[in-house]
């Protein structure tokens, strides 16, 4: 069955693929968002188990988010925006079989044991050691030649794993880090650099009115409100769910959508919004070049598993831990999700989200329930000490995170002028920039403006 033609056809219903879709139809595009999985949202998700929140992904998004805070304003939904508990500006860090409170003052650096007086000298020096940023650095070369050897392993890897579950030799850091890379590039130094950048930002916010904010945040009922927000705006006569796409091609001025269940759509532009393997899929009968950059783009596979229980014992308050991937630990760290908002667990009960996976331990995701509830367990006991678990929820993704390696940002330019070449296609996805909820809101509006531009052209 052939569908009637739209404006505009986005392939995919996560953040990326609904703010684009979202932002046309403001500018007066019909619009239809086509979706393979039953809901929208991606790994943007929080479901109920009992009296808890459980998040699939991201549990937060930071005050410096500009393309969420626009993305709030342009919907209405400012107000409905929750401030994470206090608690959340801990974090910490497992080092010699005890979790240490990453420093937040001079006295805490001071005192902290997470780092010998070596490693705290070698940070203290990064302003007067000369800059080197390269195109083709890692992210371990940068963090090495920054921070020195104990910063690189105890501060920046682990933080390398927490947002990339990823291996810092392989990723790039002009491609995974372009903030601190340009920091370093243009400052000689990333404190220096870093420094001035607030500094104008600051003045920047001040000129635009914006109020100035702090802290980590999300929406009473957990982050998934953000995409259900957006298809709210939309309607259900833009989204279709079950939708799973196969294929593309170019029939004259229109786009024909192939599904995979026999259906298909035409539209005068699509936006290719699917996580890289799907959007690879899709194009290799049209592009086989730009498919094979995609295929090219590793995914970190990952299982997120929640741990539910009665709170005993000193949970440290804060956001979570972190652990270096040379401890002997399967888990790459733990949320201590309970902890930031009001909502997410019963009085009296905890809840902590685990992370398993990753470039480092790629089969984890393949492990039965039994095992990874074993593993877990296990080593949630050896972290934090041993507490009544009554239940436990994971969930599976084979192909979680991106991995930007060092020639990341030349081979997204490459992909870009591939499908620079099919007029009314464009590209969006956490991808192309950076895996943050942020670059990824950010991508859907640059795709909504690119495809706004060619149908007023034509």
């Amino acid at each position: 069955m052939t569908q009637h033609p739209h404006d505009t056809i986005v392939i995919g219903g996560g953040i990326a693929g609904l703010v684009a879709a979202y932002r046309l139809r403001e500018a007066g595009r019909s619009v239809l968002v086509l979706e393979a999985n039953e809901r929208v949202g991606g790994n943007i998700h929080t479901t109920g188990d009992g009296d808890y929140r459980l998040e699939g992904g991201p549990h937060t998004f930071l005050a410096s988010a500009d393309n969420v805070w626009r993305l709030l304003r342009d919907l209405g939904k400012e107000d409905a925006v929750v401030a994470a508990a206090p608690a959340a500006k801990h974090r910490y860090i497992y080092r010699d079989g005890k979790l240490h409170a990453i420093p937040t003052s001079p006295w805490a650096f001071i005192k902290t044991k997470l780092l010998t007086w070596r490693g705290k000298l070698s940070l203290l020096a990064e302003p007067i050691k000369p800059g080197g940023a390269r195109k083709n650095d890692t992210a371990t070369d940068f963090f090495l030649r920054r921070f020195g050897r104990e910063g690189a392993t105890y501060l920046a890897g682990t933080f390398v794993s927490g947002i990339y579950a990823g291996d810092p030799s392989r990723l790039g850091a002009r491609a995974a880090f372009p903030k601190f890379w340009n920091f370093e590039k243009n400052a000689g130094s990333m404190i220096r650099g870093a420094i001035r950048y607030m500094r104008a930002k600051k003045k920047e916010r001040a000129a635009a009115g914006y109020k100035p904010r702090r802290g980590l945040f999300s929406f009473d009922g957990g982050l998934g409100r953000l995409p259900e927000f957006v298809a709210e705006q939309l309607g259900d006569d833009a989204i279709r769910t079950n939708a799973a796409v196969r294929g593309l091609r170019r029939e004259g001025e229109t786009w024909a959508v192939e599904g995979e269940g026999g259906e298909s759509w035409r539209a005068r532009s699509v936006v290719l919004a699917a996580p890289p393997p799907k959007a690879a899929s899709i194009l290799a009968s049209l592009d086989e070049h730009a498919a094979r950059i995609l295929e090219r783009i590793p995914m970190a596979p990952v299982a997120v598993v929640h741990l539910m229980g009665k709170a005993e014992g000193a949970i440290p308050p804060g956001f979570g831990a972190l652990i270096p991937r040379d401890h002997g630990f399967r888990i790459l760290g733990v949320i201590f999700a309970d902890q930031l908002f009001a909502d997410r667990a019963p009085a009296g009960h905890f809840l902590h989200t685990i992370f398993v996976g990753g470039m480092f331990d790629p089969t984890a995701v393949k492990r039965t329930d039994k095992e990874l509830t074993q593993i877990v367990t296990d080593e949630h006991a050896r972290l934090l000490g041993r507490y009544t678990i009554e239940r436990v929820a994971i969930r599976r993704f084979p192909h979680a995170i991106p991995q930007l390696q060092v020639d990341h940002p030349e081979q997204i330019e490459a992909l870009r002028l591939l499908v620079a070449d099919h007029p009314g296609l464009t590209l969006a996805g956490n991808y192309l920039a950076g895996v943050s909820v942020d670059l990824a809101v950010g991508s859907g509006y640059e795709a909504a403006s690119e495809i706004d531009s060619f149908l007023r052209s034509g």
